[in-house]
């Protein structure tokens, strides 16, 4: 490890934004909420501070990631990542971002590859700092969640503390 890598934030906040119609309207189970209540297990420096569930709306998600990003050092926007037509969270999130962050889809898709194949190549998982806070747009299945909250955990402390830095 390099001498730059030592510079890391020790404990970070996190916030899920979760868009499905289908879990709000009651429709199917929340799968990403158990993955988010054990997160201590795979971050343990890491606060869950909020959890929501949201419709596919491109001004309710900007409105979520704007307010989540004044208290949340991480807000992870699951679901909205393929390319039907309600899939937006790309769209809402991209606009309002100081910053994309190239390097997580690519690794996010690489690994996905591994698990899934192809079809891992679909996916529009993307990263953005919006004002100083990291935002992860990552697919609404529990595994792709899973895999991007290890990615996650591994680079935000760094990551936080460059966003930060000015």
């Amino acid at each position: 490890m390099n001498e730059h890598e030592h510079f890391v934030v020790e404990n970070f906040s996190i916030c899920f934004i979760v868009t499905s119609e289908s879990v709000l309207g009651g429709l199917k189970s929340d799968e990403i909420r158990p993955l988010a209540e054990r997160l201590h297990e795979l971050c343990p420096k890491v606060l869950v501070k909020n959890y929501l569930v949201i419709g596919n709306d491109i001004g309710a998600i900007r409105e979520t990631v704007l307010n989540y990003s004044k208290i949340c050092d991480v807000i992870v926007v699951s679901g909205g990542t393929g390319i039907s037509r309600r899939d937006v969270s790309i769209e809402a999130v991209e606009p309002l971002s100081n910053k994309k962050i190239l390097g997580f889809g690519e690794l996010f898709r690489a690994l996905s590859y591994k698990q899934i194949g192809v079809r891992a190549y679909i996916s529009r998982a993307s990263a953005y700092v919006v004002n100083n806070s990291l935002v992860f747009v990552v697919p609404g299945n529990p595994d792709a969640v899973k895999l991007a909250l290890e990615i996650i955990c591994e680079v935000a402390p760094h990551a936080i503390y460059e966003a930060r830095r000015t």
